[in-house]
């Protein structure tokens, strides 16, 4: 019996020792890449409220994951603890580990991003309400306040920017300030002095002018003129010796052009004879004196 029992222990020892070296074998194969991957740890501050994103969030690189959210807390805790509560800049503090640029001074690769507009923003997972922070350029960094902080850094700072959303809420917060500025009682009057002004203007009671409805009467009045002339008999009449004198017109034309071409015929004959009498005259001067051509010489 009691070698049954010690079977049975020896059974269980078996199971109970396989199943720890199972779960040190998925341990150390879903963790060695993490043990064995170098990682390098960077910063930036935010001035805004870090609501959705958690230690462990994904940190991409236009949307390539690089790393993760290593630590949140705040900057009065972690580097103001001497400055009096009053002066402290009070910012969120998100650190992260990422996988290094393959370079030999990876630092000085990352200053030399951000100072050509490397920033990091809080982006939103869909609707979900996770954040995640995105790494990318902007296409002027110059237009983007660095904010300011007067303690040495642990790590290599990106610099932030404002979160989409809250990019937006801010653009609405100042368009509802300048509205709120604005004199409605004032804008009000001027509007109404500007409706007086026109209705005046139409009516003609301004006292300046005759009004637009007399203008609108005129001008019936010059439609109607030019109606009547059009409907005249005598104006159909002069219509018809016009267009008459313009057929006479056009015949004696043609018939010019037929006499033009007869005179252009005579002024070329007279022109071939006068050729005609110049080469005669250069081959035979007596010719042109005694009439006759000179006699021929005979050998």
């Amino acid at each position: 019996m009691s070698n049954r029992n010690n079977s049975q222990y020896f059974r269980l020892g078996i199971f109970v020792l396989l199943g720890a070296a199972s779960l040190v074998a998925l341990v150390l194969i879903f963790g060695a890449r993490n043990l064995f991957t170098k990682t390098m740890t960077i910063e930036t501050y935010i001035k805004e409220s870090v609501q959705g994103l958690d230690v462990g969030a994904p940190v991409r690189f236009r949307g390539v994951r690089m790393g993760q959210v290593s630590y949140i807390g705040l900057s009065g805790g972690l580097y103001e603890s001497e400055v009096p509560m009053s002066e402290r800049k009070q910012y969120v503090v998100v650190r992260m580990q990422i996988t290094p640029p393959s370079t030999t001074d990876a630092e000085a690769y990352l200053e030399k991003m951000v100072h050509d507009g490397l920033r990091a923003q809080i982006r939103g997972q869909g609707i979900t309400g996770v954040n995640y922070l995105e790494l990318d350029f902007v296409k002027d960094p110059s237009n983007l306040r660095v904010l300011p902080f007067g303690w040495r850094p642990d790590y290599t700072v990106i610099p932030s920017q404002p979160s989409p959303v809250n990019i937006l809420l801010d653009n609405v917060e100042d368009a509802l300030t300048n509205f709120n500025k604005l004199n409605l009682a004032e804008t009000q009057a001027k509007v109404d002095t500007l409706l007086n002004n026109l209705n005046g203007m139409v009516a003609g009671t301004d006292g300046k002018n005759t009004g637009l409805n007399n203008a609108v009467n005129e001008l019936s009045q010059l439609l109607a003129k030019v109606n009547h002339a059009t409907n005249n008999q005598e104006l159909s009449m002069m219509i018809e010796q016009l267009t008459a004198s313009i057929i006479v017109l056009r015949q004696t034309l043609t018939t010019m052009q037929g006499d033009l071409t007869i005179s252009a015929d005579n002024v070329r004959q007279i022109t071939d004879n006068v050729n005609d009498l110049s080469q005669k005259a250069n081959q035979y001067p007596s010719w042109v004196l005694f009439g006759q051509p000179p006699k021929k010489v005979t050998p």
